[in-house]
């Protein structure tokens, strides 16, 4: 059987979610099956896997007047973002061909970011009443959608052959539509060619450009662009057209340096007048810019505020308070997407802005800090996000260089050494949060079925699955019992706290 177009829609959604499944024991009778439309799973012995509709899979049993159950996954995408608990409730009267006249019995959200909520369910199948205890989840526009159903009577003995297929099941790549596999990089140092102020590894044959750009004495920004020989991957760090920025004041006002004109406070930089745009909102704009216009159908998947890279600058930055300058900043992200000539395009840029208040000057001064960009075809995200990971880590700087510098841009120039390993660990989070987000979510829905919980001494790392239903655990150090409880009251003087696994 060749793979189709939901096929490809199945490796997307393992690329985009990548949604990894744990392989359980699957009990007793239960064999590994890998199907060719990208797909494997343990089921039991006659038990018939199928894709339906080119939208869904269907794992049911071979006699369902025997043994009426059976499990359904659903990976899709939105056009429009929509509140998990609000689209199962929509999806299930579409769905009426798998789960006739569906009433919602009770629903749980189990997590908010992703958005995934639990709901147990009542339909109609050839007229029998079934039960369906189903989880929806969400990250940005990417959902997949789980139901375990049976007969209704029958639900409690089909419980465990579907957990253990829902624990077994995971996505791969179908057979005859395999993506070419990433070509071998390698690596070449490229060194400023400005000032020689810095070096890093680049793509041998890469089209690299850029360096250190002095705009004045004191003002300088470090900034790169490397393109693939093909033009489809472009990685960006900084731009150097952006300019330096004064904060309107009356000052300024009162001199005829009003919003949008260009004010010199010496040493040959210029500064543009410009009321302060926080990092994401920033990032938003440079891209509508500067990135829409080239492209079709640009849209914004996400855009995040990431306070966790402002308390690392913060931490950095907090040695120029010896100097009696004080910083406020912003930080976010954006992820996107576009066509090039009717091919999917994904990108993701960060960007922080931060306001400068120094001693003796009227008002303020703000900058673009940094802003770190790539675009690349949807099928070569990860191997564009492991290039952009890569370069980022490898920045050297020349020690000659920083010395040579006046006191204060040195120790800019030193404090943007030191922000490499800081924000490649930004880099490297944000990656592997977009790959790892959804690999836990048959743990969270088996757990549901099961009415049990996962829960962890921080401590110790060790970990219990216990009922769920209470608000804090505890245990005994050394012990294997655990108690639960609704309010943060210890059951005992010995007993310490655990956390719970969401």
């Amino acid at each position: 059987m060749r793979a189709n177009g939901f096929f490809k829609i199945i490796i997307l959604a393992a690329a985009v979610l990548v949604v990894q499944m744990a392989c359980s024991s699957g009990g007793a009778g239960l064999s590994e099956n890998k199907y060719p439309e990208g797909y494997s799973l343990k089921q039991p012995p006659g038990w018939r896997a199928q894709v339906v509709d080119k939208a869904y899979i269907v794992v049911s049993a071979p006699d369902a007047a025997k043994e009426p159950a059976f499990l359904f996954v659903h990976p899709f995408f939105l056009k429009n973002p929509i509140p998990a608990g609000a689209w199962i409730e929509q999806a299930l009267p579409r769905l009426s061909k798998f789960f006739a006249a569906a009433a919602i019995e009770n629903r749980q959200q189990l997590r908010a970011q992703p958005d995934e909520w639990a709901v147990k369910f009542r339909f109609d199948k050839g007229g029998t009443p079934f039960t369906g205890l189903a989880l929806v989840s969400l990250f940005e526009r990417s959902g997949i959608l789980y139901v375990a159903a049976a007969k209704a009577d029958a639900f409690e003995k089909n419980r465990g052959v579907l957990l253990a297929m829902l624990q077994s099941f995971r996505f791969g790549e179908p057979e005859g539509e395999r993506e070419p596999a990433s070509p071998k990089v390698q690596y070449v140092k490229f060194t400023d060619p400005n000032e020689q102020a810095f070096t890093l590894d680049v793509p041998q044959g890469w089209q690299t450009q850029g360096g250190t750009a002095r705009r004045a004495s004191v003002d300088l920004v470090h900034a790169l662009q490397t393109v693939s020989p093909d033009g489809r991957i472009q990685i960006q760090f900084n731009d150097p057209n952006i300019p330096a920025f004064a904060l309107p004041n009356q000052v300024l006002a009162f001199s005829g340096f009003t919003e949008g004109s260009w004010y010199s406070p010496g040493y040959g930089v210029r500064n543009l007048v410009k009321r302060y745009v926080p990092g994401g909102q920033f990032l938003a704009e440079y891209l509508q810019q500067n990135y829409k216009p080239r492209v079709e159908q640009f849209e914004f998947v996400s855009q995040t505020e990431r306070p966790d890279i402002v308390a690392d600058f913060n931490r950095i930055y907090a040695q120029f308070q010896s100097y009696g300058v004080q910083f406020s900043q912003h930080a976010g992200e954006a992820a996107f997407r576009f066509q090039r000539n009717g091919e999917p395009y994904v990108g993701f840029g960060t960007c922080l802005t931060q306001v400068v208040y120094m001693p003796s000057m009227q008002g303020g001064n703000w900058n673009v800090a940094m802003l770190l960009a790539y675009t690349s075809p949807e099928a070569e995200a990860d191997f564009a996000q492991g290039i952009f990971s890569r370069m980022f880590k490898s920045i050297q700087w020349n020690p000659q260089w920083l010395t040579s510098q006046q006191q204060l841009t040195a120790d800019v120039s030193r404090i943007v050494s030191q922000t490499g390993q800081e924000i490649s660990k930004i880099i490297s989070d944000t990656y592997w949060t977009r790959q790892g987000v959804l690999d836990n979510v048959n743990r969270r829905f088996s757990n549901y079925i099961l009415g049990v919980t996962d829960v962890v001494d921080p401590d110790t790392g060790q970990m219990w699955k216990v009922e769920a239903g209470h608000n804090y655990y505890w245990a005994k150090p050394g012990g294997d019992a655990v108690v639960g409880t609704n309010t943060f009251t210890r059951p005992d003087i010995d007993f310490t706290p655990l956390k719970e696994i969401k």
